[in-house]
C-alpha cells in the first residue's frame, strides 16, 4: 500500500501541473468559499452565515480554519453513516464509535465526534447552528446516528475555541450539521450495500417532499429514513478477527516452546505475538490439570494428552477455550428518522420557522459467554468470595479427584446461561422554533428556543448472579437419592444444585436460576431559549462594523435509572435487609437525578480597518453557570488581503468547558481495577517493601511508606491473626473495586488556542484554486480528569501528610486481611494538554486536460507536532506524556479526492491515509524497538460513480466499492496497552472489509 500512495502523490502532482494551463476561463465566484468548498455551503448573494459567528459575512473574511463537507461529498464517501463521512476528514476522529464501544455498558453504540483528539466533550455538535440534547448519559455529546445523511445539506467543521460564540464544550472546536430545507416537490433514495466478508449488509430508504402554500408565504418539508444494518461478528471470512494472540515483551517470553510459545525472530511484525485463548472453557477447568474438552476428559496422570511433555499439564494459551469467535465486531442496527421543516412569512420584515427530528435507534451487541471462577467475589466491597469446592463435593468426578490434594479451584465458561448482549433503545426528540425579523435595513432581531428530550432504554441479558451461583454450588444428599442446595434460605429462594463439571453438565433449570438479566434507562433533557441582535454600519469614521449581541438560557437535566444491582440501599430485590447488592457480573451503571442552569450574554464585532484588504474580528460570552460559577471567554482575529489573490488570518481565543453533569454529580460508578499496593511485601518489621510503580514512584522516601503502613490497622490485624506464619510478608490481591464518581468541586477547564495562516486563491484560475494552510495551537489547563487507581494508592502512603489527604481519603481497606477493597475515583482538575499542527487542503475545480469532461481535486491533510499531556509525579515533578507517534494518534493525517465529471457522470476516487504510532506515550521508544508494539501506516482507498438521466436528470443511479483493496490492517492485540482481544476494532484497521453499494434517486 506504501507503494500505491506514493504513485497517487506523483499523479496528483502530474495533474495538477497539466491542469495548470488548461483551466477555463470562468467567471470569478466571488469570495464565498475556497475552490472547492463555495459549490458545498448555500449563498446569499456573496455572503453567507458560517459556523464560528453570527454575522453575514463572506466565508473568506472568517479568521479560522474551515472545512465543509456537501451532500455530493457525503455520498461520495460511499458510506450511508453521516459519522463515517465525517470521521474521514483530517483533524477530525471517532470519539464514541460502534465498533470501539463494544464492551462498553452505557455509552454501546453510540457514533460521536472528536475534534483534535481532544475529546467529544470539547467538541460542540450543532444542528442548524444550534445546540442539541445530548444522546449520552455519562456525557455531553451527540451522536451522529440521530442524523441520516440523506437529511444534510452540509457539514461546517472549524477546529479552534469557539467557545466565545456557542458557550462551553466548544473548547477543540464545532460541527454544524446544516439540514435540507429547501426540497421542491419529493425526492426518494434508496440503497444497498454489501460487504465481501460476512455480514454488514445495510438497506436504507430516504424520502423528503417539500411544498410551498398560502400564496408561497408559508413553505413545509417533511422527512422519513429507515436505515437496517447486519451485525458483523468475528469468524473465519476475516482471520485477523479470530487471531489468537496476545503481544508479550520480549524480555520476558512464555517458555512453552511446544506450545508455540516461542517468539519469532525471523518476523519483526510478529516478533513476540504469542497464542492466547481463555483458561476458563465450556467444559471447565480444575485445579488447573484435570479439564473437559471436545468430549472427554484430560489430567496430568492418567488422562495426559500425547502432545506435550511429561509433567505437562493444561495450558491455556494451548488448550483453552476460544473466546473471539463469533463475538460482534460491529453492532446490528435500526435507525428510524422523521423529519419536519416549516416556515411561515408572518409580515414583509417577519418569518417564524420550525424544526422537528425524532430518531429511534437501536443497536445489539453478542459479547461472548460469562465466566463462573473460584475467585469471583461479590457483594459490597467484595465482601464475598466463591472459594474452592469442597473435596467431598458429590458432584467431583473421578478424572478430577485423581488430581486433586484437596479442595478443587475451578474455571468454568458458562455457555449454557446463553450469549451475553446488549440491547440499547435510544429516542431523541429535537424541537427548534424561531422568529427572524428586519429591524431596519442594517438590522436583524433573532428570538429562538429549543427543546430536546432523549432516553435510553437499555438490556443486558445472560449475566451470572454470583450469590445464587455461590448457594447452588454448595449442595447436599436430598435423603431421597437426589441432591438439594445446602442453604435453607437458598431453597426459599428456589435454588437448584448447579454441576459444573463438563461440556453441558449445567441444566436448564440451574441456568435459569443463576441467570441475570440487567435493565437500565436514563432520560436527558434540555431546553434553551435566547436571542440575539445584528447588523451593520456602513460607516462608523470611514470603517464598516458588524456587530451581533444578545443573550440565552439553557438548562440541562439527566434521570438516570440504573440496574437494581447497583442499588447500594435495596439492591436486587428493593430490600435494604438483604446481602443482593452487587452480586452480579453486570457492570451496571449509578442512578443520578440532576440539572444545571446557564444564563449567558455575548457579543461581537467584525470592523472592516482597511476597506477590502483588512477586517479585525473580535466576540465575547459571559456565563453563569449554577454548578462553577461565571465563565468569560473571548476570542479576537483578523483577515488581511495581501492581494486579491492572497490573505493571511489568524485568532487567539479564550474558551472554557463547565463540567457535566456526570462529572459534577455522579455517585461512585462501579468498576474494577488492577493494584500493585505499595504496603505489598511488608514484614512485620518494615522490611520487605519496593518502591511505588507509579511514575516518580523510584524517588520517593520509603521510610515514609514503611511508617504509613505499619500503622495501618488492617495490615497489623493480617500480621496479628492465628493462622499467620512468620516470615510470610504481607501479599494482598491484585485487584480492586475502583469505582468512578463525580466531584462538585469542580471548575472548568480553560484552553487557550492560537490559528494562524493563508489563503492563497488565484484569478488566473477562475478561483476555482485554492491553496490553504492553517498553523494551530491548543493548550487547555484545568482538564478534567481522574487519578488512577494505583496513583491513589500510591500518592496516599507516600504522603507526609498519611491520613490527612484527599487521596487517603477516597481508599478502603479489609479491617482483618489488610487488603484495599476499594478506591473511589473521583475526577478532579489535574492535568493539561497540549495540541500543536498545521493543517494543510488544496482544492482545485473544472480542470480541462484538453479531454471530454473536467477534474477536480480535493487534498486535505494534517500534521501534528505535539500530543501531550502533562501531570505531576509521586513528588511533585512534571511529568509529560507524548502521543506522538501513539497508535490511533498520527502524526499524519491525509484525504484524497479525485474526481471526474462529464455532463451526467461522475466518477470519483478517494484515499485516506493515517500514520502509525507505537503502543507506549511514556518511556519514548525507538523506531523498530521489539519491547514495544508498533503499527505502521495505512491508507485505504474507495470509488464512486454516478450517472444522472431523465428529464431534468432527475433520477441518479449510484454505486461503488470501499476500500478497493480488501484491507483489514494490523491486528492491535490483547497485552499493549490501547489494543484489546477484538484484534481490529481501531483507527488504522477495517472490520468491514471490501463492500459493494449501489444506489438509485429520483425527484418529482
Amino acid at each position: 500500500m506504501r507503494n500505491n500512495f506514493a504513485l497517487l502523490g506523483l499523479g496528483v502532482s502530474a495533474l495538477a501541473l497539466c491542469g495548470h494551463a488548461g483551466v477555463a476561463a470562468q467567471e470569478s465566484a466571488g469570495q464565498s468559499l475556497p475552490a472547492g468548498q463555495e459549490a458545498e455551503a448555500a449563498s446569499t448573494g456573496n455572503e453567507i452565515v458560517v459556523t464560528g459567528t453570527r454575522l453575514r459575512r463572506s466565508a473568506a473574511d472568517s479568521p479560522v480554519p474551515l472545512q465543509v463537507l456537501g451532500a455530493e461529498g457525503i455520498e461520495e464517501t460511499g458510506t450511508g453513516d453521516l459519522y463515517e463521512a465525517v470521521e474521514l476528514l483530517p483533524g477530525v476522529s471517532g470519539g464514541i464509535t460502534p465498533e470501539g464501544s463494544v464492551s462498553s455498558v452505557q455509552s454501546s453504540g453510540l457514533s460521536t465526534i472528536s475534534l483534535r483528539r481532544l475529546g467529544d466533550n470539547r467538541t460542540l455538535t450543532l444542528i442548524d447552528g444550534r445546540r442539541a440534547v445530548s444522546n449520552s448519559g455519562n456525557s455531553d455529546r451527540v451522536s451522529l446516528s440521530t442524523i441520516p445523511s440523506g437529511f444534510v445539506e452540509r457539514v461546517e467543521v472549524t477546529t479552534g475555541g469557539a467557545s466565545a460564540i456557542y458557550g462551553s464544550d466548544a473548547v477543540a472546536g464545532v460541527v454544524n450539521i446544516i439540514l435540507k430545507d429547501d426540497v421542491d416537490g419529493l425526492e426518494l433514495n434508496g440503497r444497498i450495500s454489501t460487504p465481501e466478508a460476512s455480514g454488514g449488509e445495510e438497506y436504507r430508504i430516504e424520502g423528503l417532499w417539500g411544498t410551498r402554500f398560502a400564496d408561497d408565504r408559508g413553505y413545509l418539508m417533511l422527512s422519513a429514513s429507515w436505515r437496517d444494518e447486519n451485525g458483523i461478528r468475528a469468524d473465519a471470512t476475516r482471520p485477523e478477527s479470530v487471531a489468537a494472540l496476545e503481544f508479550n515483551s520480549p524480555a520476558s517470553p512464555a517458555s512453552d516452546a511446544w506450545a508455540g510459545e516461542t517468539c519469532n525472530n525471523d518476523d519483526p511484525d510478529f516478533h513476540c505475538l504469542l497464542p492466547d485463548a481463555s483458561i476458563s472453557t465450556p467444559g471447565g477447568v480444575f485445579e488447573g490439570d484435570a479439564w473437559y474438552k471436545d468430549g472427554q476428559w484430560f489430567n496430568d496422570k492418567s488422562l495426559r494428552p500425547s502432545d506435550r511433555p511429561e509433567g505437562s499439564d493444561f495450558l491455556s494459551d494451548h488448550d483453552g477455550y476460544d473466546f473471539r469467535t463469533g463475538r460482534t465486531l460491529r453492532p446490528e442496527r435500526k435507525v428510524l428518522t422523521l423529519g419536519l421543516h416549516s416556515t411561515f412569512e408572518v409580515s414583509d420584515v417577519t418569518e417564524f420557522t420550525v424544526s422537528a427530528l425524532y430518531s429511534d435507534v437501536s443497536s445489539r451487541y453478542y459479547t461472548g459467554y460469562e465466566t463462573l471462577n473460584d475467585n469471583d467475589s461479590y457483594g459490597l466491597l467484595d465482601a464475598f468470595s466463591l472459594g474452592n469446592l469442597p473435596s467431598d463435593h458429590p458432584f467431583i468426578p473421578p478424572e478430577v479427584a485423581e488430581t486433586r490434594s484437596g479442595s478443587v479451584s475451578f474455571d468454568r465458561r458458562v455457555v449454557e446461561l446463553g450469549e451475553q448482549q446488549r440491547y440499547n433503545e435510544r429516542r431523541t426528540y429535537r424541537l427548534a422554533a424561531a422568529f427572524d425579523g428586519q429591524m431596519t435595513d442594517n438590522a436583524e432581531w433573532s428570538l429562538y428556543a429549543t427543546y430536546g428530550h432523549f432516553s435510553q432504554a437499555q438490556e443486558n441479558p445472560n449475566e451470572l448472579n454470583f450469590r445464587r451461583a455461590n448457594w447452588a454450588l454448595d449442595v447436599e444428599p436430598d435423603g431421597n437419592g437426589g441432591f438439594q442446595c445446602a442453604s435453607a434460605e437458598a431453597r426459599a429462594d428456589g435454588c437448584v444444585p448447579l454441576n459444573i463439571f463438563g461440556e453441558g453438565s449445567i441444566t436448564q433449570a440451574a441456568a435459569d436460576y443463576i441467570r441475570y438479566n440487567g435493565y437500565g434507562e436514563q432520560t436527558r433533557d434540555q431546553v434553551t431559549a435566547g436571542g440575539y441582535i445584528s447588523g451593520d454600519f456602513a460607516n462608523v469614521m470611514g470603517m464598516e462594523l458588524l456587530w451581533a449581541a444578545g443573550a440565552e438560557f439553557r438548562h440541562e437535566e439527566q434521570d438516570t435509572f440504573g440496574d437494581p444491582d447497583g442499588d447500594l440501599v435495596g439492591g436486587i430485590d428493593g430490600d435494604p435487609a438483604t446481602d443482593d447488592v452487587l452480586v452480579t457480573s453486570l457492570s451496571s451503571f449509578p442512578s443520578i437525578a440532576a440539572d444545571y442552569q446557564v444564563f449567558e450574554f455575548f457579543g461581537e464585532a467584525d470592523l472592516e480597518v482597511i476597506p477590502d484588504r483588512l477586517r479585525l474580528q473580535v466576540a465575547g460570552r459571559y456565563g453563569d453557570y449554577t454548578t462553577v460559577g461565571g465563565v468569560f471567554s473571548y476570542n479576537v482575529g483578523g483577515v488581511f488581503n495581501v492581494t486579491d489573490d492572497f490573505l493571511v488570518r489568524g485568532q487567539y481565543s479564550r474558551s472554557q468547558r463547565a463540567p457535566n453533569i456526570t462529572e459534577f454529580f455522579s455517585p461512585p460508578r462501579p468498576d474494577a481495577d488492577d493494584l500493585t499496593d505499595p504496603c505489598e511485601g511488608l514484614l512485620p518489621d518494615g522490611s520487605g517493601l519496593s518502591q511505588p510503580r507509579s511514575v516518580g514512584g523510584e524517588n520517593v522516601d520509603l521510610a515514609v511508606v514503611r511508617a504509613n503502613c505499619l500503622s495501618e490497622p488492617g495490615i497489623q490485624a493480617y500480621f496479628a491473626h492465628p493462622d499467620y506464619e512468620a516470615g510470610d510478608p504481607f501479599d494482598p490481591g491484585g485487584s480492586v473495586q475502583g469505582p468512578n464518581a463525580g466531584n462538585n468541586t469542580l471548575k472548568e477547564e480553560t484552553a487557550d488556542t492560537w490559528t494562524a495562516g493563508f489563503v492563497y486563491q488565484p484569478n488566473w484560475s477562475g478561483r476555482n484554486l485554492s491553496l490553504i494552510v492553517d498553523y494551530f495551537k491548543i493548550s487547555i489547563d484545568d482538564v478534567i480528569s481522574s487519578v488512577s487507581t494505583q496513583n491513589t494508592v500510591d500518592l496516599c502512603y507516600a504522603s507526609d501528610s498519611f491520613p490527612d489527604n484527599k487521596f487517603c481519603d477516597v481508599i478502603t481497606r479489609n479491617p482483618v486481611s489488610g487488603e484495599v477493597s476499594q478506591v473511589i475515583n473521583r475526577v478532579e482538575n489535574l492535568v493539561s494538554e497540549v495540541v500543536e499542527g498545521v493543517d494543510a487542503q488544496l482544492n482545485w475545480r473544472r480542470i480541462d486536460l484538453g479531454v471530454p469532461g473536467l477534474f477536480d481535486i480535493d487534498l486535505r491533510y494534517s500534521h501534528y507536532f505535539k500530543d501531550e499531556q502533562s501531570f505531576l509525579d509521586l513528588v511533585g515533578n512534571e511529568i509529560t506524556n507524548d502521543y506522538l507517534p501513539y497508535i490511533g494518534n498520527p502524526s499524519d493525517e491525509l484525504l484524497l479526492k479525485i474526481g471526474y465529471r462529464l455532463d451526467g457522470f461522475r466518477l470519483s476516487y478517494t484515499m485516506t491515509y493515517e500514520s502509525g504510532g507505537v503502543d507506549d506515550p511514556v518511556n519514548f521508544p525507538e523506531p523498530g524497538d521489539l519491547e514495544y508494539y508498533a503499527i505502521g501506516g495505512q491508507d485505504f482507498h474507495r470509488i464512486y460513480a454516478a450517472y444522472d438521466f431523465g428529464p431534468g436528470e432527475r433520477f441518479r443511479v449510484y454505486g461503488g466499492v470501499n476500500n478497493l483493496f480488501d484491507t483489514i490492517g494490523k491486528i492491535y492485540p490483547t497485552g499493549t496497552l490501547g489494543g484489546s482481544s477484538y484484534n481490529i476494532n481501531h483507527s488504522l484497521a477495517d472490520s468491514v472489509g471490501r463492500e459493494f453499494y449501489l444506489g438509485l434517486r429520483a425527484r418529482f
